[in-house]
C-alpha cells in the first residue's frame, strides 16, 4: 500500500516546507495539499524531490480568487462547465510542475433556488465539459463527498449519488475521492461501499471518526478496512488527513505496521 500525507492539515505546528520533510520522516510515499493558488509551487516541487517523495493530489484551483471560491462552493451545481474547464487547463499546468495527476473537485453548497434534481443535472453537464478538458490535459478529476457535520451546506454528502454521477459521466479521467472519515460520519458501511465501487475510486482519505483524528482512535477498525482495500487490488494512495488528538501517536510506526498487512 502507498501512503500520502495532507500537509495542509497535518504537521500544522511547523512551517509549510518543513512538513514535506516531516512526511518523508514518517515513511510516507507522497504528499498532498489543498488549493495551489497561494502556494510556492516550485519550492514544493523541489522539496518533494529532495525528500524522495511525489505529489499525488491537490485541489482543482484557479489564480482568480473569485473562481477559486466558486470551485469550492458551487461551480458544479450551477452548471458552470466552461469555468470548470478553464480551471482544469490552468491547474494542469501547475500539476505538471509537480508531477501530479489527480485533482480534487467539490460539488459545492446547497442553493435553495436549485432543487436536488436540477443540481445533479447541472453537475453532470458541467462535468462533461470539465472532463473533456481533463482528458486533453491527461489529469484525473476526483469528486469528493463531504459530511454535513463539518460542512452543513454541502450538496453531496452521501457516496451513492457521487458514484452515480461519476458513472453517468463515464470517463476514465473522472473518479471519486472516498474519504472514509466523511463516509463514516454520514453512512458507515465502509468496507461494502469501497469494495462495490473500487473501480471508480481514485484516492482514499482516512481519519478517526468522529473526531477527525488519528486512525487508531474512534469507531473505525482501520486495520480491517486496509485489509479490504488490499484485497481489491487498489493501486493508488491512501491519504492521512487528520488533526492529532493523541500526542503520543507515532505515525511512522503506524505506517510501518500497516505495510505488513
Amino acid at each position: 500500500m502507498k501512503f500520502s500525507v495532507c500537509i495542509d492539515m497535518m504537521f500544522s505546528d511547523i512551517p509549510f516546507p518543513d512538513r514535506i520533510t516531516k512526511a518523508a520522516e514518517v515513511g510516507a510515499d507522497a504528499i498532498e495539499f489543498w488549493g495551489w493558488r497561494e502556494k510556492d509551487i516550485c519550492s514544493i516541487s523541489e522539496k518533494t524531490k529532495e525528500n524522495g517523495l511525489s505529489v499525488c493530489l491537490c485541489n482543482l484551483d484557479s489564480s482568480n480568487e473569485e473562481q477559486s471560491r466558486a470551485l469550492m462552493r458551487g461551480i458544479l451545481t450551477h452548471g458552470r462547465g466552461d469555468e470548470l474547464a478553464q480551471a482544469v487547463h490552468e491547474s494542469a499546468a501547475v500539476m505538471r510542475t509537480l508531477g501530479c495527476k489527480n485533482a480534487i473537485i467539490l460539488a459545492g453548497d446547497v442553493d435553495h433556488e436549485i432543487d436536488d434534481k436540477t443540481a445533479f443535472e447541472n453537475s453532470y453537464k458541467a462535468l462533461l465539459t470539465g472532463v473533456k478538458a481533463a482528458e486533453e490535459e491527461g489529469i484525473n478529476l476526483l469528486l469528493e463527498p463531504l459530511n454535513t457535520y463539518d460542512r452543513g451546506t454541502y450538496t453531496m454528502p452521501y457516496s451513492a449519488p457521487v458514484f452515480e454521477l461519476v458513472r453517468k459521466v463515464n470517463s476514465k479521467n473522472l473518479g471519486v475521492l472516498l474519504d472514509l472519515y466523511h463516509t463514516q460520519r454520514m453512512e458507515g458501511n465502509l468496507i461494502y461501499t469501497l469494495t462495490e465501487n473500487i473501480d471508480k475510486i481514485g484516492h482514499f482519505h482516512i481519519a478517526g471518526s468522529p473526531w477527525r483524528c488519528e486512525p487508531t482512535l474512534g469507531e473505525v477498525d482501520y486495520r480491517q478496512v486496509f485489509e479490504a482495500i488490499e484485497k481489491t487490488g487498489y493501486g493508488g494512495h491512501i491519504g492521512f488527513e487528520y488533526r492529532q488528538k493523541n500526542e503520543n501517536f507515532d505515525l511512522g510506526k503506524y505506517i510501518e505496521s500497516i505495510r505488513g498487512i
